[in-house]
């Protein structure tokens, strides 16, 4: 069956209880205070039951003092019962209403025309075009306009017809993507425990579902539901729903609590909106001002960035950040409404745009970007924005989020012209090439200027204009199609032969300085001893980064150990020899072994820990596998 919420506003004292009574039969003050003053204070809720569907209205107060009261009634309506006396005209609360039902999103409704019966005989001529005239340029302006009573019930029908009519009507589409409950009220039953009454929004609700209040971060278990005074299993986006809680005291929740889907909102302090200033407000919105933000059913100050100017004034629209004096629990594409601090005024509607937001500066340009495409959005002007501002990396969550899509949507809208570079990072396939590109371009700049060396220190050749999931997937990318040779943090284009530019001399030296390392074993001299013109270490760097010699570093003793690989690969073999099946033995037993030093036997050890050749347990080792990891020649 379908539901609609539907938000009764209008001026104080013209009739909008009165009216609801008429309509549902349903006494909506409830308080004693009210009763007692003859006017709402918090919002009152019924029903009214059709063939069509059900529509629950919530009657919102129309006091200036409880503006706040309103908001959080209007805020889970797609539609607007406003309320007009006949004798009265529009007063000030019904344009402040009205702009905040704008504000809200609230595109559709009927306008009620009530104390018809004060009306002198025939004044309903004039009343009904005057009081269209007013709601030009509004929300309502075409809803249909009908003259009643409810003390005489006169027209109280053609209500209920233009009631029913909404239900045929599509809401707008700018709730959450999850089960989303703002919490009006919180109290305690006898034998039961904590309920709490909102209007949900996103996804339904099943008793025994697993959910979350915010922002005090207590999950809790649905021990029944109600909507409309009756037992519910289920109940759908749209309804007016009592909700008892197993899992969380009374104490812990309060009106502007949510209660929502586990695991899919997040409390803030720092929203990205879009705003729209109230047509006619004589108040300027000031960077850096001071204001209070009223969502859903919570109120909180907050301080305005504006992002790219210093004022908004009657009518203009603009992104900001607002940062807030306490966390919230939103989601993209709510709204909420700005209000001045003292003397209290409605200023400005809120569309949010991004509730999870990270501070930024109003001159912030990247961000600004990426507000406005999530703005205007299609989804992959959101994505490249994203990737402008982050080096071409773009996290799938931050466009869902922007994009207010499912992830899954997210991939599919983005998989012709994006490739993963991980489970959680997109990159556009342009700039996957781009960076491909960047790369190999500076490998030949960089053997260029050094013949010698065949592989470079990944630091001076990563661009710096790319992210680094991108560099990595861009490397791995090379690898895997055989451009380009990498060991350890050094890579090469591999069509570089350095021994082509090297003359017969250097190649002599190279064959030289090879088998002394080779002879030399464990013994083998120092790097600082062979190397003592720029030619030579030109020489040594290249066996190393050839893979023929192995440096390893006896951090203890801040020195540095050349081996030659099959040095390496033999003292691994003779330790397996030493020690078979596995043997235990400790530093000094595999430094006896080997006849070598400590300066030797420290760092080759936590060499063959690191690449898998022994296995380490406190002070005693084990070779587990001797080939594994050995270093080999890969070009």
């Amino acid at each position: 069956m379908t539901t609609r919420c539907v938000v009764v506003i209008g001026h104080v004292d013209h009739g909008k209880t009165a009216l609801v009574r008429a309509l549902t039969g349903t006494e909506t003050d409830r308080l004693a205070e009210e009763k007692e003053r003859g006017l709402s204070i918090t919002p009152g809720f019924a029903y009214c039951k059709y063939d069509r569907g059900i529509i629950d209205l919530v009657d919102a107060p129309g006091h200036a003092d409880f503006v706040q009261a309103m908001v959080a009634g209007a805020s889970g309506a797609s539609a607007a019962l406003l309320v007009v006396s006949a004798t009265d005209g529009i007063g000030v609360q019904t344009q402040e209403h009205l702009a905040i039902a704008a504000a809200l999103g609230i595109d559709c409704g009927v306008v009620a025309v009530t104390k018809s019966d004060a009306l002198p005989a025939g004044a309903e001529i004039k009343v009904l075009p005057d009081l269209k005239q007013a709601l030009r340029g509004s929300a309502l302006e075409d809803a249909p306009m009908i003259l009643c009573s409810a003390l005489r019930g006169d027209g109280i029908a053609k209500i209920h017809d233009a009631l029913e009519a909404l239900l045929s009507l599509s809401p707008a589409k700018n709730g959450p993507l999850h089960s989303f409950l703002p919490i009006d009220r919180a109290f305690s039953v006898e034998g039961r425990g904590t309920v709490v009454t909102g209007t949900l929004s996103g996804g339904g609700l099943r008793t025994s579902d697993t959910l979350t209040v915010l922002p005090a971060g207590r999950s809790v278990t649905l021990r029944g539901l109600q909507s409309r005074a009756q037992d519910r299993k289920a109940v759908r986006p749209g309804e007016r729903v009592a909700a008892n809680l197993r899992g969380v005291s009374v104490s812990e929740v309060s009106r502007g609590s949510v209660l929502c889907a586990e695991g899919q909102f997040v409390p803030s302090t720092c929203l990205d909106v879009h705003l729209a200033l109230i047509p006619g407000t004589k108040i300027e919105l000031r960077h850096m001002q001071d204001v209070r933000l009223l969502i859903g059913t919570q109120s909180v100050t907050a301080q305005l960035r504006l992002f790219g100017r210093r004022m908004l004034a009657s009518g203009e629209a603009g992104t900001a950040q607002l940062r807030l004096s306490k966390p919230i629990v939103g989601f993209a594409g709510q709204r909420a409404v700005l209000r001045r601090l003292s003397p209290a005024q409605t200023l400005a509607g809120v569309d949010v745009l991004d509730p999870n937001a990270v501070p930024a500066g109003g001159g912030d340009k990247a961000r600004s970007c990426i507000l406005e495409a999530a703005l205007e959005g299609p989804v992959t002007s959101i994505a490249a924005a994203l990737a402008a501002a982050n080096r071409g990396a773009v996290s799938i969550e931050d466009v869902a989020r922007l994009a207010r899509m499912h992830i899954a949507d997210v991939r599919a809208a983005l998989a012709a012209s994006y490739v993963a570079l991980d489970a959680e990072t997109l990159a556009a396939r342009i700039d996957a090439e781009a960076c491909r590109t960047a790369i190999l371009k500076n490998l030949s700049s960089y053997h260029a200027r050094h013949p010698l060396r065949s592989v470079a220190p990944l630091a001076d050749i990563s661009p710096t204009d790319f992210a680094p999931a991108l560099l990595n997937m861009a490397y791995t990318t090379l690898k895997e199609s055989g451009e380009i040779r990498q060991r350890a943090n050094k890579v090469g284009l591999r069509r570089h032969d350095p021994t082509a530019f090297a003359s017969a001399e250097q190649l002599a030296r190279m064959d030289d300085f090879e088998m002394i390392f080779r002879q030399g074993g464990l013994a083998s001299p120092a790097f600082e001893s062979l190397s003592k013109t720029d030619e030579d270490a030109e020489i040594l760097t290249l066996l190393l980064d050839r893979g023929q010699l192995l440096s390893l570093e006896n951090i203890g003793l801040k020195q540095t150990v050349i081996l030659h690989c099959d040095t390496v690969l033999r003292s691994a073999k003779t330790l397996d020899g030493a020690f078979p099946n596995q043997g235990r033995f400790t530093t000094g037993a595999a430094r006896d072994a080997l006849g070598t030093s400590r300066r030797v036997i420290v760092p080759l050890l936590e060499y063959f820990d690191s690449i898998g050749v022994t296995q380490r347990d406190g002070d005693l080792r084990c070779v587990s596998r001797v080939n594994k990891g050995l270093p080999q020649d890969t070009d």
